[in-house]
């Protein structure tokens, strides 16, 4: 233990319980605040940064945000724990009870014995990594926007009655709008940004990248171009993970991360595969000489197109193969 202290916070609507672990052991009885910016403001001022090792929560369907804000503008370390790293140390050590303090306090001793044996500087991204939460939170209404859209085009092709293919008609129009609209302020807003509209432009610069991925990636992996590529790959959920046990092997697979960036990733690889001829010629090899199914190649050819986006954002460097 270093002797610093790790913070543990369970995340509720109107509320924040608050439990500290010192030195291998609690520290107070723990305290609860309202989830609101003056309250947390208030119990973030009494803290030492210095002597601070690591605020761990759980996302909590975005009510965890006034927390996450107010960490950031302070520069504190933190760490988003998922839920099921929690769930797993919670059985380890034997825990039954489940209230909002001890939860608290099962996460203040989550991050002094287990993330702190990790590299903070690459787990605490949201210390100084957090990216444009705005942003953010356009690209994901603006992901939104694009599935309603999909669900009532799909009620029109099948609709009959006149008055229901009116009424979808028009819902498809106001989305429409909607969507127009989130896009050109997602623009806008990387425009404004010279930082932010650099790196856009330097994105772009790979073929078969096109705007909403460059927008996507700037606003859901602020960590871009800060990793290496096997753990971008990672993060985002495109790392292969072996399932072995005894003589029983099978097959690796892909998922967790961020599902969003990978669904952009998605399209992006079957637009790469036709315009870029790196892309091209690496997913024919796959196919062809080793014998891998499309779906496997096509996660291959996304994982390619990530690191290389993620060494573009590294080096702050147009993409060097034009010609491709």
């Amino acid at each position: 233990m270093d002797g610093k202290l790790y913070i543990g916070i369970d995340v509720s609507k109107d509320w924040l319980d608050i439990a500290g672990h010192d030195a291998g052991q609690a520290v107070g009885r723990g305290v609860r605040i309202a989830n609101t910016a003056a309250a947390v403001t208030a119990w973030r001022v009494t803290l030492e940064p210095s002597q601070i090792g690591l605020i761990a929560f759980e996302p909590t369907g975005g009510y965890e945000r006034v927390l996450r804000q107010d960490l950031v503008a302070a520069k504190l370390p933190f760490a988003r724990v998922h839920p099921n790293e929690v769930a797993a140390f919670r059985t380890r050590c034997g825990v039954k009870a489940k209230t909002d303090a001890r939860d608290a306090q099962l996460l203040a001793e989550f991050a002094a014995r287990e993330l702190s044996r990790r590299e903070l500087s690459r787990r605490a991204l949201g210390c100084g990594v957090e990216g444009d939460l705005a942003l953010r939170e356009m690209t994901v209404r603006r992901r939104q926007l694009v599935d309603l859209l999909q669900a009532e085009r799909c009620r029109a092709a099948i609709a009959q009655a006149g008055i229901v293919r009116a009424d979808i008609g028009g819902i498809i129009g106001v989305l429409t709008a909607s969507l127009d609209a989130i896009e050109a302020a997602i623009a806008a807003r990387i425009a404004a940004n010279a930082e932010l509209a650099q790196r856009a432009a330097n994105l772009r610069t790979l073929k078969g990248i096109g705007p909403v991925t460059v927008h996507t990636l700037i606003a859901e992996l602020p960590e871009l171009g800060l990793l290496t590529g096997k753990e971008i790959a990672a993060l985002v959920g495109l790392a292969p993970r072996n399932r072995e046990s005894g003589k029983r092997v099978a097959r690796a697979s892909t998922g967790h991360g961020r599902p969003g960036v990978r669904r952009v990733l998605f399209n992006a690889a079957r637009s790469a595969m036709r315009w870029n001829s790196i892309m091209r010629d690496f997913y024919q090899r796959l196919v062809s000489h080793n014998k891998r199914p499309g779906k496997v190649a096509l996660t291959a050819v996304m994982r390619k197109l990530l690191v290389t986006l993620n060494a573009i954002a590294r080096d702050n460097q147009p993409w060097a193969h034009r010609d491709t």
